[in-house]
């Protein structure tokens, strides 16, 4: 369960536009210990009794079981995104609830944006008759492996104290999406499966919080470490962790003088004091362009929660801002949640697998820019521009080093994943278009590997449904100054993890479907469920480009 914890300021930090060895046998028990005792919840006007279990496995994870006194058969297996494995500062983080600074392994049992919210899901469940459990495991950060295992002691313990239990459905967000899809497709204790905004493969997901971080340290300020922390040779030994915490401060603080430039002259801001190793030549560029150029190299949305990328103010910049202004404002905001999440992760990696996790050694940027450099022409300031913020970050640049990674680190990284694509019990999808932390190109990389599946005969057809939750056409709104309006709540198809009650009961119940037949819904029946929801649309042509770090 989420514990809110009471949000702290850090000095200098960002407008509020920016805030924000997997067992290879199955275990024949879970080694738990229990405690069950008799709660009650009210749902409408109904009370709903149910039986909550709880306990720690065998590997030291705990579990939550809550069993309702009407049981009709099917448990909800949830499974969380990434919680820090190390100490951290009050940072902003994923985590609509608030703010967090202290490794946390309690296990949830039901997703949503906040502890109210998850409570509200597990009581609709409850009510219709569905148990729901959630496993908190002891090993936090990408902690896929242990995650998986974890969940499969569960559902053993599951069953052993309550053999009703017919059907299992898991779901899970973020990285939990990640472990849910990896556990539907290993172990055949799964009837169906829905994953929240997806976390895609461990080696894409470290290259795309890898890649930002080394954009940034190149253009905005070389005295980033970024990455390669000291590993630690004896007990307590806390260098690298100290160079990581010290890198996080050295990032605010880029970022802040990124948006005050921007909010003092948004046509032309200023390159900050800190880029020492940008000659003055390119200086003359807008930074706006090279934190646009960041964004396209790397896959960010070019749309975030504050700005559509295509709106602007009452004035001389109405017909211009969002052509050319907008795009890179919608990338700061989604780099100012991304990077601090990544890197932490890459940290967490970098401990886990004992070295570097990057390699940008042979990455060829001014191909992976392909055709957006004629798409974003205005924005980036011209073609002249393009190449002048290209050639800068050549390999040849000696002002521009590249990062060679650990291969033994490199091996331990492929290890982290456990999902393949070859689905093997219905599965349905649902993500943000703008989302700044598991790009919707993720969930293309899974639809491939699911059709390579199907075309090889690994794969049955017919068992994925990906849905999409997309922003409005135009939301962006304005101050009488001309400065963007960041809206209280984040926009809808923008963000990590924006999808509203109503959208996760929607899945809720087409999972619970799925589960007991064996079978997705036509695209028909799910479009006809969906329908209420403007902001939701299923597509089977839809095919969000590839994040770079996939192609």
């Amino acid at each position: 369960m989420k514990h809110p914890i009471t949000k702290k300021s850090l000095v200098g930090l960002l407008s509020a536009a920016l805030i924000a060895a997997f067992t290879a046998v199955i275990p024949s028990t879970a080694n738990a210990t229990e405690g069950c005792t008799d709660q009650s919840v009210i749902v409408g006007k109904k009370n709903v009794g149910f039986e909550k279990c709880t306990g720690v496995d065998g590997n030291g994870s705990k579990y939550e079981i809550r069993m309702p006194e009407k049981f009709n058969g099917m448990l909800y297996l949830y499974s969380h995104g990434i919680r820090n494995q190390a100490l951290l500062p009050i940072i902003p983080v994923v985590n609509p609830d608030g703010f967090y600074s202290k490794p946390r392994s309690n296990p949830e049992v039901a997703p949503g944006r906040t502890a109210e919210d998850q409570e509200t899901i597990a009581a609709n469940l409850l009510s219709q008759g569905y148990a729901v459990a959630g496993a908190g495991v002891q090993v936090n950060g990408w902690n896929v492996p242990e995650a998986v295992e974890a969940n499969l002691l569960l559902v053993i313990q599951a069953k052993d104290l309550f053999p009703k239990i017919t059907k299992v459905v898991s779901w899970g967000d973020s990285l939990g999406g990640h472990i849910s899809q990896s556990l539907s497709e290993r172990y055949g204790i799964i009837d169906a499966a829905a994953n929240l905004h997806m976390a895609g493969s461990a080696a894409a997901q470290f290259a795309y919080a890898g890649d930002a971080f080394w954009f940034y340290k190149t253009f905005f300020d070389p005295t980033f470490k970024a990455g390669g922390y000291t590993q630690p040779e004896f007990a307590g030994d806390t260098r690298g962790y100290l160079e990581f915490v010290t890198d996080i401060g050295k990032l605010l603080t880029v970022l802040n003088a990124l948006a005050t430039a921007i909010a003092k002259n948004p046509v032309t801001p200023a390159w900050p004091e800190s880029a020492t190793n940008v000659p003055a030549a390119l200086k003359a560029i807008p930074v706006r362009s090279a934190i646009l150029l960041i964004g396209l190299l790397t896959g960010i949305p070019t749309q975030s929660t504050t700005y559509d990328a295509s709106s602007g103010p009452a004035g001389p910049l109405e017909t211009t801002y969002g052509v050319a202004i907008s795009p890179a404002l919608a990338v700061l905001e989604n780099t100012s949640t991304a990077l601090i999440l990544g890197m932490y992760a890459n940290y967490d990696a970098e401990m886990r697998c004992g070295g570097r996790v990057y390699d940008n050694t042979a990455t060829d940027y001014a191909a992976r820019l392909g055709d957006n450099s004629d798409v974003f022409a205005a924005a980036l300031s011209g073609k002249s521009a393009i190449a002048g913020l290209l050639a800068f970050l050549n390999n040849s640049n000696p002002a521009a080093p590249r990062v060679a990674a650990s291969a033994s680190a490199m091996a331990c990284i492929k290890n982290q994943s456990q999902y393949s694509g070859n689905i093997t019990v219905p599965t349905i999808t649902i993500s943000q278009t703008a989302d700044q932390i598991t790009p919707a190109g993720y969930i293309t990389k899974l639809r491939d590997q699911y059709e390579a599946a199907v075309s090889s005969g690994e794969a049955k057809p017919g068992l994925l449904l990906n849905i999409w939750n997309k922003p409005p056409d135009a939301y962006t709104s304005f101050e009488a100054t001309g400065a963007a309006k960041t809206p209280a709540v984040p926009t809808t198809g923008t963000s990590h993890y924006m999808f509203s009650n109503d959208q996760i009961m929607l899945i809720a119940k087409m999972l619970a479907t799925a589960g007991k037949s064996g079978k997705l819904p036509s695209v028909a029946t799910a479009r006809k469920a969906i329908k209420s929801d403007n902001s939701l649309f299923i597509d089977p042509d839809f095919n969000p480009a590839l994040v770079p770090q996939d192609q």
